[in-house]
């Protein structure tokens, strides 16, 4: 059975009729709402197992959290190893202090450490703290990036440079937030010489991690701008943190920002976030900010955590998954040129972005991938450390068919 025809099965129509009754959209997640849908019963590795057996290798990698694949062993014994031991304790625990000393000695702007449940939360937190420790209400995102569904990060700019406010955000907190174009560091400048923004927030990988790839130069400009105005720099590493280098995107560019959020590869695909940064803002947050948060630094998440990063501390992962992505990305334009179809594959370490000419090929190229037994996300790729040869010589013949599918006209 291909998988084409599995996602149609009665089980696949049945669980999505189920699901759209309870759940809104069908879904629980924005880019899961695809057509047809798939419904995965397990994972191990690079693979994942659809509920009627169907096989697919995964370019999703749990959106990009799963560096070591899919049911890492190392991974899996601890957390079997403490939910034995409790999943909640409701009191502080050694492996909060644990974690947090490992993420201090890896993160270049990490000398103190929050954690919260989520990236979204550890946003949210992260301009809390700016806006406390500078007096200051205004914060300042550059167009396109993207830092989760908090009020203050959703503005941005239409098509005519005009600021729009998503539906469900109130214009008046809205205005609080300014965007700035990314081709425009002057204007960036001119923004903070009011000295009235508490905050600069951005992916250091450019927005979408590295979809839309930002100047290393502006980064820089962004830096010196933020120091001479007293504003406070963010680089959003949830996506790139632990992934492109030990140290994150920071490490890589040599630019240390105030604070960083953190999320993904840091608790080895369980729930988490964190904020990590100097330690005198972060210390706001024992005496002026009072953050609560039931399952900051849970257990789980923790020993997931542990285990994850004392694996990746010496970047053998992240150099095994990126040259992987380097041989895929240079097989997926191979494939482009020789289908003649236009399109380009760019590439953030292990991390591929594909972008074909069409855009209606484009918006298809996701379920031609997944009828030829691949998942991505969206139009994205992570690769992992344990993505095999069989993987790629697989994943470059079913490219080959599917951008010539996506191509297609219906």
């Amino acid at each position: 059975m291909s998988v084409t025809e599995a996602v149609h099965t009665r089980a696949h129509v049945d669980l999505a009729e189920r699901a759209r009754r309870v759940l809104p959209g069908g879904a629980t997640h924005a880019s899961r709402t695809y057509d047809p849908r798939i419904y995965v019963a397990r994972s191990s590795g690079s693979r994942k197992w659809l509920i009627d057996g169907t096989e697919l290798i995964d370019y999703t990698m749990g959106h990009g959290a799963l560096l070591l694949g899919h049911a890492h062993p190392a991974i899996v014994a601890a957390v079997q190893e403490q939910v034995a031991r409790g999943t909640h304790y409701g009191a502080a625990h050694p492996l909060e202090v644990d974690w947090a000393e490992l993420i201090v000695s890896l993160v270049p702007s990490a000398e103190k450490v929050r954690f919260t449940a989520s990236g979204t939360e550890a946003v949210m937190l992260a301009l809390r703290v700016a806006r406390a420790a500078t007096g200051r209400d205004r914060i300042v995102k550059l167009q396109d990036h993207f830092h989760g569904w908090s009020d203050a990060v959703s503005p941005y700019l239409d098509g005519e440079g005009r600021t729009r406010f998503p539906v469900g955000v109130p214009e008046a907190l809205g205005a609080l937030t300014t965007v700035v174009r990314t081709d425009d560091p002057a204007g960036l400048e001119s923004t903070l010489a009011g000295g009235d923004v508490a905050a600069v927030i951005m992916e250091p990988s450019g927005a979408h991690y590295g979809q839309l790839p930002l100047d290393p130069s502006f980064i820089s400009a962004a830096r010196a701008a933020c120091t001479a105005a007293g504003t406070v720099l963010v680089f959003d590493e949830v996506v790139t943190g632990f992934r492109v280098a030990p140290g994150g995107m920071q490490s890589v560019l040599g630019i240390t920002p105030e604070i960083s959020v953190l999320g993904k590869v840091m608790a080895g695909g369980l729930p988490s976030g964190a904020v990590a940064g100097r330690a005198d803002l972060l210390e706001l947050l024992a005496t002026t900010i009072a953050h609560p948060g039931t399952f900051n630094a849970n257990p789980l998440s923790a020993a997931a955590g542990i285990a994850t990063l004392q694996l990746v501390a010496d970047g053998a992962p992240q150099r095994t998954a990126e040259s992987y992505a380097v041989t895929l990305a240079s097989e997926w334009t191979a494939a482009l040129a020789s289908a003649g179809v236009p399109g380009t594959i760019r590439r953030l370490s292990s991390i591929l972005h594909i972008f074909l000419g069409d855009p209606s090929a484009q918006a298809r190229i996701a379920n031609a991938m997944r009828a030829e037994g691949i998942d991505i996300l969206n139009t994205s790729a992570f690769c992992s450390s344990v993505h095999t040869i069989a993987d790629l010589e697989q994943s470059v013949t079913a490219f080959a068919r599917a951008i010539v599918a996506a191509s297609t006209p219906n």
